[in-house]
């Protein structure tokens, strides 16, 4: 659904009503859950008929996977699709031989065959599962092929309810079918349907967790009409949660931020979350009030969420500096080279600079690990843990991860946009 706000009225408000949310919430995943990557369908909004797609266990997202922090995973991956795949599991900080990387830390899982996944997250927060995004595995992102995980911490945070909003674009043709390029502008879903909605009781407390599964887009999200905190961001607390700036939020392809929303709306007011589609305003999800008792006499105290088990301070000068040139390639990355762009002992700081030599915003995921970003001025950080950054044009950001995950990890830079053009694979070891 789109509007005709211009990019002020996409900060100020949002009218419109939408569809219903419904969310369910999963047990945890326990020893003999199977995922099945198969082929599927899916109506999608605008769409002449149902696309085809690529999806875990027949939909998409696939499986809501809820587990908590320290608790053992496992799975088998059972793959019923007519190519290869993998599963990278976004975010999380697991051994190295099960992150999914096909030719770096597994062979590819072909056709017909399976592969058991084992790891216990150490993090508590918002993750999620797909292909590798390049090469021959971009084209099962982009139908579709991932789902969300879930790590609770070890005691429930004071919330009401725990909603997941999962974002996409998706390029569709004028046979209803996905292709590499549209002739129209991309369509944006929530949860694969045009929009949700989300009914508030007065001093109800939502902990929203948004994730943009989107393969090359920035989701560049307004959050108007209503008070937000971000309280985490790629699955990892924020050290003081904080409102967004003039209620802009922009989450990088894979990115998450979870938010707590309290119900402080009144009957018949407008608040929402839009995307500003290259110039256009989508709305995905309209909060209202639903008119009941207040749910308590008062508002919930502020969320904070445990601090993370990452390092409260970092040796900045003792890092090792590496740079890192996005300057665009044709035709894509999908082969890895033979040699790391670098190699530490385990539990090495490292101070990757990441340039940016193209006229296009990059986004950069690191596998493995949790980056900080620098200010550019001083030797401060952002107040949040990352695993992918974006980096505008011309632009040089640094960043600073302990690398204290052995193993072989991949870098992957893309290109955030329509093209195909300028992803950069490499891949570093921790010793």
């Amino acid at each position: 659904m789109t509007g005709s706000f211009d990019r002020r009225q996409l900060l100020a408000g949002l009218g419109v009503t939408l569809a219903s949310l419904v969310l369910t919430r999963p047990a945890p995943a326990a020893p003999g859950l199977t995922l099945t990557a198969a082929a599927g369908e899916l109506p999608l909004p605008g769409s002449v008929k149902p696309t085809r797609t690529q999806c875990f266990d027949a939909s998409t997202p696939g499986p809501l996977l809820h587990t908590k922090r320290n608790r053992a995973v496992k799975l088998r991956f059972a793959n019923r699709l007519d190519a290869p795949s993998t599963i990278h599991w976004h975010g999380v900080r697991l051994a190295n031989s099960m992150d999914g990387v096909p030719a770096l830390t597994q062979q590819a899982v072909k056709p017909g065959e399976g592969f058991d996944y084992a790891f216990t997250p150490p993090d508590a927060g918002t993750f999620w599962y797909h292909p590798p995004a390049f090469g021959p595995f971009l084209s099962q992102c982009e139908a579709g092929l991932y789902g969300v995980l879930i790590v609770d911490e070890d005691e429930p945070p004071k919330v009401d309810r725990d909603l997941v909003l999962v974002i996409d674009d998706w390029n569709i043709g004028a046979d209803g079918q996905i292709q590499a390029t549209a002739d129209s502008k991309p369509t944006i879903t929530a949860n694969s349907k045009p929009a949700e909605t989300i009914s508030l009781a007065p001093n109800e407390r939502v902990r929203l967790r948004l994730v943009n599964a989107a393969a090359t887009r920035i989701a560049k999200l307004a959050l108007a009409g209503f008070p937000a905190t971000i309280v985490a961001i790629d699955g990892h607390p924020v050290d003081t949660p904080f409102a967004p700036n003039h209620g802009r939020l922009d989450l990088p392809p894979g990115g998450r931020a979870d938010i707590a929303v309290d119900g402080l709306l009144t009957t018949g007011s407008e608040a929402g979350i839009a995307l500003d589609r290259d110039g256009d305003v989508v709305i995905l999800a309209h909060l209202v009030s639903n008119g009941a008792a207040p749910l308590r006499p008062a508002l919930l105290p502020p969320l904070v969420l445990p601090r993370p088990d990452l390092p409260a301070a970092l040796a900045l000068q003792k890092a090792k500096r590496v740079t890192l040139a996005l300057s665009g390639r044709n035709g894509g990355g999908s082969v890895l080279p033979d040699k790391p762009l670098f190699s530490v002992k385990r539990g090495s700081l490292v101070d990757l600079g990441l340039a940016n030599k193209t006229p296009i915003d990059q986004a950069v995921h690191v596998h493995g690990h949790a980056m900080r970003i620098l200010h550019p001025f001083d030797d401060e950080w952002q107040p949040y843990w990352v695993d992918t950054v974006t980096i505008g044009p011309g632009e040089t950001v640094h960043t600073v991860f302990t690398a204290d995950n052995p193993g072989k990890w991949l870098l992957h830079g893309r290109a955030c946009g329509p093209s195909r053009k300028d992803d950069l694979l490499t891949w570093f070891e921790v010793t």
